[in-house]
């Protein structure tokens, strides 16, 4: 059975639909231009200008993509420094432990003889 995706679970996923939308009203803003009944020096302007907003949406698009990844990246390393933390605390705890039972073994041993 094929497994569903949802839009928006998966970063690449997301990400490629964004990249595909602006492409393609870059290119229907670019065809528009083309076939309007304007003079050359005005749909030069236009799409200077067209060009202009597209490249601020793909900056802007490209900058929240490098904010939540790096949000992301931060949340892992900060969750592997927690995890990190507590494996050496209970190393600690547990060696300890071994030690305290040692010592409280090597006593009774003593106590015996």
């Amino acid at each position: 059975m094929r497994e569903m995706k949802t839009v928006g679970t998966e970063g690449s996923g997301s990400g490629s639909f964004v990249l595909g939308m602006l492409c393609g009203a870059a290119v229907g803003a670019a065809v528009g231009l083309l076939l309007a009944p304007k003079s050359g020096s005005e749909l030069r302007e236009q799409i200077c200008e067209s060009t202009g907003r597209f490249r601020r949406s793909a900056t802007d698009g490209y900058a929240a993509a490098v904010d939540t990844v790096s949000g992301a990246v931060e949340n892992v390393i900060e969750r592997g420094k927690k995890a990190a933390q507590r494996g050496q605390e209970t190393y600690e705890t547990v060696r300890k432990s071994a030690v305290d039972a040692t010592s409280a073994a090597s006593k009774a041993v003593n106590e015996r003889l």
